[in-house]
């Protein structure tokens, strides 16, 4: 078992009533409210309710659903030759992440809440809504099954653009932390709809600042995560698509092959753009470091 997983055993809760959790080699099952949460090998799966998944139709901008899916494994892995990425982050801003995690002293504790396949070290765990590999703990943003102040620090990355209450989520980011513990927050400004598995907020640099704010964080710095020319690159490939696409998805999804490739050399732009002093006005994508005060601020109704 690893670090990990050892830890989460300490600090996880039902997140259906907030009771303790008793292990099996099985399941593991709340003492509280006998719920019972299925493991896939040793991650547990603790969600209360059902989990949204990926959209389909015109939730779903992507071709990969109209791969069989027995072969969608292997199209997902051949994904980037044939279909090029639209963002470039230059050395300011590829190390953002990594450097949040490197400011902690050594035996402090990291959530990464939607963590994907990143990996950023052995005392990060790993939250997101399906198991995969690399995933400590299968749960969702606005109930995390975590005991009050159980992490020193939280990475949400990418991910509060996806979920339905993004008040929830920050609320449930603050009671893990503990006092003074620190959030990394990154979010979509300029970027097309990216349904994984919804799409439903955008901010800017300012108005994230303001959410962790109007949440009970207290900002400590904010920044530019992906550049204008990302912004100009997703856009005008989206446009071209559908400008080419005679007003069909099918076709669409087809043409987007193309259009990307046409597109694709703007975003190298942000080599040097991503620095501008202006380069928040159309930024692709915006970050925040916060920090939970020793004594939260009660939030009144009226300010969220």
């Amino acid at each position: 078992m690893t670090r990990q997983l050892e830890y989460v055993r300490q600090v996880t809760r039902c997140p259906v009533c907030s009771g303790a959790l008793h292990w099996s080699a099985l399941d593991v099952v709340c003492e509280a409210c006998r719920t019972r949460f299925e493991r896939v090998g040793d991650t547990p799966l603790l969600i209360a309710g059902a989990v949204v998944r990926r959209g389909a139709g015109r939730e779903d901008a992507g071709l990969m659903q109209l791969v069989p899916r027995q072969l969608r494994g292997a199209a997902a892995r051949s994904r980037r030759f044939i279909r090029p990425s639209l963002v470039h982050r230059s050395r300011a801003t590829r190390s953002l992440t990594g450097d949040f995690v490197a400011s902690f002293e050594p035996g402090a504790w990291i959530l990464n809440v939607g963590a994907g396949s990143r990996e950023y070290g052995d005392r990060v765990v790993n939250l997101d809504v399906v198991a995969a590999t690399g995933i400590h703990v299968v749960g969702v943003a606005e109930r995390l099954p975590f005991r009050d102040e159980a992490f020193d620090g939280v990475i949400f990355q990418a991910v509060l653009e996806h979920v339905r209450d993004a008040r929830a989520a920050l609320s449930e980011i603050l009671r893990v932390l503990r006092s003074n513990g620190a959030v990394f927050v990154e979010v979509p400004f300029i970027q097309g709809y990216h349904a994984a598995p919804q799409d439903h907020r955008r901010f800017t640099e300012r108005g994230l600042q303001l959410e962790l704010e109007q949440h009970g964080f207290v900002v400590d710095d904010t920044g530019i995560a992906v550049g204008p020319a990302s912004a100009m690159a997703w856009i005008t490939g989206e446009f071209l698509a559908l400008l080419l696409s005679g007003r069909s998805g099918r076709v669409y999804r087809f043409v987007r092959l193309a259009t990307d490739w046409l597109a694709w050399p703007i975003k190298w732009a942000d080599a040097w753009l991503d620095t501008h002093e202006m380069a928040h006005i159309i930024a692709s994508g915006v970050w925040a470091r916060a920090h939970r005060p020793a004594e939260p601020r009660q939030v009144a109704e009226g300010e969220r």
